[in-house]
């Protein structure tokens, strides 16, 4: 008998993007994993960019080594207004990829139980990279039937 194999199955639509963000350490893992002093983060928070959204989790390329399963907080900011937070919200670490030299690390994570609040943050953010609304600062284009001349 043939063994079965277990195929994943992605459940939401995942949108390749590029959004600047950052990441820190949350709160409960803190202890047990430290940015050194060297990695130049203010505040905690290091710079990098978000590479997939989607309702389950995000995609997220960093310059320092996060650790599977590590809870870490994340920033996505506007593309159009630079100092707006799209989302703020906790995560966790599934998987951890090295992408090349540089070295880059890709961390694959997940929303975990999101309050209300972020779960709205969640739904703009994708309807926002659906079309459904206009990134905020940019202006929403003309119903397709009215002529702008």
């Amino acid at each position: 008998m043939a063994a079965e194999t277990e195929v994943i199955v992605r459940r939401s639509v995942r949108h390749d993007v590029v959004m600047r963000a950052a990441i820190s350490i949350a709160p409960e893992h803190a202890r047990l994993v430290k940015f050194g002093a060297a990695a130049g983060g203010r505040e905690g928070w290091i710079d990098g960019d978000v590479v997939d959204f989607s309702a389950g989790g995000l995609g997220f390329v960093s310059g320092l080594f996060v650790p599977r399963k590590a809870r870490i907080g994340v920033r996505v900011f506007s593309p159009t207004i630079p100092e707006d937070v799209l989302l703020t919200c906790i995560v966790r670490v599934q998987r951890v990829t090295m992408t090349d030299r540089r070295p880059a690390y890709l961390l694959g994570t997940s929303f975990e139980n999101p309050p209300p609040e972020v779960g709205k943050q969640i739904n703009d953010l994708l309807a926002i990279l659906s079309g459904e609304k206009p990134m905020p600062g940019r202006a929403a284009p003309p119903p397709a039937d009215q002529s702008t001349d």
